[in-house]
């Protein structure tokens, strides 16, 4: 009985366990059913939600292209060529350039280079009617073709072709005997920092950088009024309107400053690079501060012909940079490869906002001879030898340290950003150092407002704390000069 009653119940558990996966089954089919049936409706849905989104894109990018188009087509702009108007159909021809580079110093010339390489098309506005030659010599660092190196490594080649590298470097006093320092050993800056220390004509370099560079990116005689952002496409940043730049242009063969025979003219383009120096116009409109006068300095070349009949060819030494003070003035001479010497001279107690005195070289000439009446017979026959059309008289000043470079589609490059006083001889090293780190956020970001902005976070602190110790150097001089 025992065994029946078990059997019975193993046979009623079996058949309940039948029943319950049969229904477990047609429950679970049931439920796979449902859920194809769900995520069937779900996917049409989402297909069509999909299809109406893309349709409605669609439409909306068709309506801007047609909107840009015409706008494009219907926009005029004036050309610098003939001051004509010309009708654009596309976004290329709607601007210019892609940059428009303000200056055609050295890092103007050195950055057309640059962008001319990337592909880039490039305009340089320059205030000077035609290139011609200006300034005296510089003294450069090590830094100064380093920097260009990395630019471009022909373009650092071309300029060091034409520098002087620097053997000895020396500061004496006129009037102390026992300040007498500097060393003989600069031949081992190459091995030690990269690159010499070198001096150089100024108008050598001009001429270096600018070989290469194609004549129609050139515009003389061009001087910035003002610049003004066009607006955004639809507030989208990454596809900017540009800058629209307007100019005072001179004609050729009249004075730079001759308003009466100047015109004006517009140009556009999508970026803006102020490299035109202290009197940047961009700096005034960007940043509202004006330079600070600090003195006076006189410098030119002494050509060698004229050195071999006052001193004699190699007074000056050889590749020799020397600074002397004492008297309340200081000379700096500076030899150049071809036996011509570089040399400057300042005064102290000069008024630096005093009118420079013009078309009066007897006067310049008296005033030169009797500051150098006590000085070795070598800085006056340096004096002696220069031709006195030849030399410079300039007021020298520096700007205010700013942390504001630039905004939008515009920033600014070498002295317009950080123009210092020439204490150490630091402006066309800074320069450079300026064009080298543009050109790397360019490589890393594009030609956009990203690298503008981080191109100035890098070289803003950097180049401020040049324009410190430039300006405590300064200070040092007149304590050394006055001593």
């Amino acid at each position: 009985t025992t065994t029946m009653m078990i059997t019975r119940t193993a046979a009623t558990m079996m058949t309940a366990a039948t029943t319950t996966k049969t229904t477990m089954m047609r429950t679970a089919a049931r439920m796979t059913k449902t859920m194809t049936r769900t995520m069937t409706t779900t996917t049409r849905r989402r297909t069509k939600i999909v299809m109406m989104t893309t349709a409605t894109t669609t439409k909306r990018r068709r309506k801007k292209i047609v909107s840009k188009t015409a706008t494009t087509t219907t926009t005029t702009i004036e050309r610098n060529t003939d001051s004509k108007t010309v009708t654009s159909s596309s976004d290329d021809d709607f601007f210019d350039a892609d940059v428009g580079i303000i200056g055609a110093g050295p890092a103007g010339l050195a950055l057309s280079h640059a962008l001319l390489n990337r592909g880039y098309k490039v305009k340089v506005f320059e205030r000077r009617t035609s290139f011609r030659p200006v300034g005296a010599a510089v003294f450069m660092y090590p830094l100064a073709l380093n920097a260009l190196r990395e630019v471009s490594p022909i373009l650092e080649e071309k300029l060091r072709s034409v520098s002087t590298p620097i053997r000895k470097i020396s500061l004496t006093s006129i009037v102390d005997e026992t300040l007498d320092v500097g060393t003989d050993r600069l031949d081992e800056a190459t091995e030690v920092f990269g690159s010499p220390f070198v001096s150089v004509k100024f108008w050598d370099m001009l001429c270096a950088l600018r070989e290469g560079l194609p004549d129609e990116i050139f515009h003389f005689g061009h001087e910035m009024v003002e610049f003004q952002h066009m607006p955004d496409d639809d507030g989208d940043h990454d596809n900017k309107g540009g800058v629209l730049l307007q100019f005072r242009q001179t004609k050729d063969g009249s004075n730079d400053d001759d308003e009466e025979q100047s015109i004006t003219t517009k140009a556009k383009v999508k970026v803006l690079i102020d490299a035109a120096g202290i009197r940047s116009k961009t700096r005034q409109q960007l940043v509202g501060d004006k330079p600070i006068p600090r003195l006076r300095a006189t410098f030119a070349v002494a050509p060698k012909d004229g050195i071999k009949k006052t001193i004699g060819i190699g007074a000056n030494g050889d590749r020799q940079l020397s600074f002397l003070v004492g008297d309340g003035v200081a000379v700096t001479t500076a030899s150049l490869a071809n036996g011509d010497v570089w040399w400057t001279q300042t005064r102290y107690d000069d008024d630096p906002t005093a009118p420079i005195p013009t078309g009066n070289e007897q006067s310049l000439r008296d005033r030169l001879k009797e500051r150098f009446e006590p000085w070795p017979q070598e800085i006056k026959g340096l004096v002696e030898a220069t031709d006195s059309k030849d030399v410079i008289e300039c007021t020298i000043a520096e700007l205010p340290v700013s942390f504001r470079w630039g905004e939008r589609d515009v920033t600014l490059l070498g002295d317009s950003a950080h123009a210092q006083l020439p204490a150490l001889g630091l402006g066309i090293s800074t320069a450079f150092s300026d064009v080298s780190e543009l050109c790397k956020q360019i490589d890393k970001f594009g030609l956009n407002r990203k690298a503008l902005r981080w191109y100035e976070a890098v070289r803003v602190p950097q180049t401020a704390f040049l324009q410190l110790a430039s300006r405590m150097a300064y200070f040092a001089n007149i304590y050394l000069g006055n001593k």
